[in-house]
């Protein structure tokens, strides 16, 4: 993304001295000791210009833009905002406004700033390519993408609108373009680490693994410390098997400053429970439901071992997780007060009990549906036939890979399945269009866990199927840990706790794996699961 312009105003030596020609002067030699660095010395002669003419729009931006850079946010805005209101079409100031909100997260009104300084200037490849960056954070891929195809245009040479092009295609799934605008990056600055991460990020999507692997590596070599260089050649790591090095690649997964928990040496030998008896320690959750539900198995066995557990995590939780029957101290998730021998996130647990591959535990199941609540759904599902529950779409949020959600047309092979009953897992109904052939067979019931706890309908509803059939969401995590039988339909690169080219996973002894091919043809996946539905529940 560009910076925040400083304006410069060229003017030349008046005659006769005026209150107008003294701020101008003011304002040049305020501009001079910006440019050297000396910003308190700068925004005083811009206090200045301004007494002797408040009515000052280019000294108010660049007194906006000090204030920005000392980390006056506020005050910085209402000069942006003063400046705006004497000089509507001063495109620079509502440039600098909108990277102002852009870096405190608003990013909407950020949008609205770059839009109109790419109005006022359409020839600046600046303004495009931070509005194309404010795009991609309020989810229009698309429309970013071509804000950075427009910066390029304008400004070839342009290395951030190069990164930000391959960022936006990465969310669009066009993986092959967003490594050729990655090595465009990398052509034009040969030691941009950050060109050589978002490449071997490509790299994984395509396939191409050790060419991932080299990328991550490079970047690593170029800036040792890059978080998302490391959190990235880790998850490549575990999902090619490599738990020992992968492990300590996710330790990165959270960008400076945005860590729940610091790193924890932490070791907790789940073999020797001695080591274990007494020991205090605080479990943070810092990720998803998905894997609340996955990683929880750990917290299990560290109670089991005799560890006084605290777990912070979110309270519509506890009940589900609660059905373990491990003795575990619940807290807010915000709430790590107290002394303990270790405090760490939930998803680190399996690095500091030094899982291998070989050594997943895999215990089923590790949670449980309430008898009277199976008993209730078990009344309400009462009929013949196979019983297979569906889910085919996860979180909403654009910010969560929204590939792994799959069309419910492509469901439509499921139809072939004459003697099976389909029933909704879908908490939210999700507004696309269903196959007409199964439209009438599926099953939706209102009110699935409405109350305050979560999952606790759902995993009696899932006590009562023969099968649940379902993308990369929570619900695969549920039905493994209570035990159920589960098929994961999976895009072709899957999120790496799924592995690589295997049928099974590790983490769930009930689950079987189906993977798109090269492309993600998910009408082909369903097409070879529904034949293995029908011989091994034949209703």
């Amino acid at each position: 993304m560009g910076e925040p312009r400083r304006m410069t105003l060229h003017l030349g030596n008046a005659a006769i001295r005026s209150d107008n020609d003294a701020a101008d002067d003011l304002y040049q030699a305020g501009l001079r000791e910006q440019a050297a660095g000396r910003l308190d010395a700068a925004i005083a002669l811009f206090d200045r210009a301004m007494s002797l003419r408040p009515e000052f729009p280019e000294a108010l931006c660049s007194g906006g833009y000090i204030l920005q850079t000392k980390g006056h946010a506020a005050a910085a805005l209402a000069f942006y905002d003063r400046a705006l209101s004497l000089k509507p079409d001063y495109a620079v100031a509502w440039f600098n406004r909108g990277c102002l909100l852009m870096a405190h997260k608003n990013y909407e009104a950020a949008l609205e700033s770059f839009d109109q300084a790419c109005a006022l200037k359409p020839g600046d490849a600046n303004f495009y390519c931070n509005r194309g960056a404010a795009l991609v954070s309020v989810g229009r891929a698309a429309e970013a993408a071509e804000d950075q195809k427009r910066a390029l245009a304008l400004k070839p040479d342009f290395i951030k609108a190069a990164l930000n092009l391959g960022n936006a295609l990465m969310r669009l799934g066009a993986y092959a373009g967003a490594r050729d605008a990655y090595r465009r990056a990398i052509e034009l600055k040969a030691d941009y680490a950050s060109g050589f991460a978002g490449l071997g990020i490509a790299l994984k999507e395509l396939g191409q693994f050790s060419e991932a692997l080299e990328a991550f590596d490079e970047a690593l070599r170029l800036e040792p410390d890059s978080d998302e260089a490391l959190a990235n050649k880790g998850c490549l790591q575990l999902l090619l098997g490599n738990f020992a090095a992968g492990w300590e690649g996710y330790e990165h997964r959270w960008f400076k400053g945005q860590r729940l928990t610091l790193i924890s040496s932490a070791k907790f030998d789940l073999r020797a429970p001695a080591t274990l008896a007494g020991r205090k320690i605080l479990v943070v959750n810092d990720h998803g439901l998905g894997d609340t539900i996955q990683f929880f198995r750990y917290i299990v066995l560290l109670a089991e071992a005799g560890a006084e557990v605290t777990f912070a995590c979110p309270a519509k939780m506890w009940r589900l997780l609660d059905s373990s029957g491990a003795k575990v101290a619940w807290r807010d998730d915000k709430d790590q007060s107290g002394d303990f021998d270790a405090t760490l996130s939930l998803s680190s647990l399996p690095r500091a009990c030094e899982t291998r591959l070989e050594t997943i535990p895999a215990p089923a199941p590790y949670l449980r549906a309430e008898p009277d609540r199976v008993a209730h759904w078990r009344a309400r599902m009462s009929g013949e036939g196979v019983k297979i529950g569906l889910c085919w779409s996860g979180s909403s949020d654009f910010r969560v890979d929204p590939r792994r959600s799959i069309p419910p047309v492509h469901l439509a092979p499921l139809a072939e399945l004459p003697n099976a009953r389909f029933f909704s897992l879908q908490k939210e109904d999700v507004a696309s269009p269903f196959p007409k052939a199964l439209e009438g067979r599926l099953i939706r019931f209102d009110g699935i866990d409405s109350g305050p706890d979560a999952f606790i309908d759902t995993a009696a509803i899932m006590a009562n199927l023969d099968l649940v059939v379902t993308c990369d969401t929570s619900i695969a995590h549920l039905a493994g840990a209570l035990g159920r039988p589960v098929w994961v339909a999976l895009k072709h690169i899957p999120e790496w706790r799924w592995m690589h080219a295997r049928a099974d996973s590790p983490w769930y002894p009930t689950m079987r794996l189906f993977r798109c091919a090269d492309g993600d043809d998910w009408t082909a996946l369903f097409n070879e699961m529904t034949p293995e539905i029908r011989r091994k529940f034949p209703g």
